[in-house]
């Protein structure tokens, strides 16, 4: 009864196998990166734009860079795989966009992605105005209240007429 592995073939196997299984490895724990990047740009990117609604700035110059500063402070620290994010904010009446852009931090020929050199996230938001929409409930609520005034005392005829 001999030794099944006398000739070397399990080893002959393994140095076929193994850089494969790696390289597979490699790119799972690649990609999971790179989707924690993506998804810590664009939290920080919501977080800004959203607070857009509650800054009521005179200048939209002076709430783009509030923006791009809370963009910037979100992800401070966070990035694995990307480095040198450039955020940029547009600022209109009705709309605000951010855009944050990073490059990859691994080098140009790693693995075949010297091809892709800056990942970007945008975020677009319309802007509200929240005095304005408190004014519009009021006004709602008010209606309501007449109406159910003037559909009250209909409903209590109905009742009586009824009973």
């Amino acid at each position: 009864m001999g030794n099944k592995y006398k000739d070397g073939n399990f080893t002959i196997e393994c140095a076929f196998i193994m850089p494969i299984i790696f390289a597979v490895i490699l790119s799972v724990i690649w990609l999971i990166i790179f989707l924690y990047d993506k998804n810590v740009m664009y939290r920080a990117l919501v977080h800004g734009v959203s607070e857009a609604d509650y800054k009521n700035f005179t200048s939209n110059g002076k709430l783009a860079d509030e923006i791009e500063e809370r963009v910037y402070e979100d992800i401070k620290g966070q990035l694995l795989g990307l480095e040198n994010p450039v955020a940029k904010c547009k600022v209109s009446k009705s709309e605000v966009t951010a855009e944050i852009t990073a490059s990859l931090a691994v080098g140009d020929g790693l693995l075949g992605l010297g091809d892709i050199k800056d990942i970007s996230v945008t975020v677009s938001k319309k802007r509200t105005d929240p005095a304005g929409i408190i004014s519009d409930v009021r006004r709602v609520k008010a209606l309501m209240d007449m109406a159910e005034k003037i559909g009250g005392s209909e409903n209590e005829k109905k009742k009586a007429e009824e009973e």
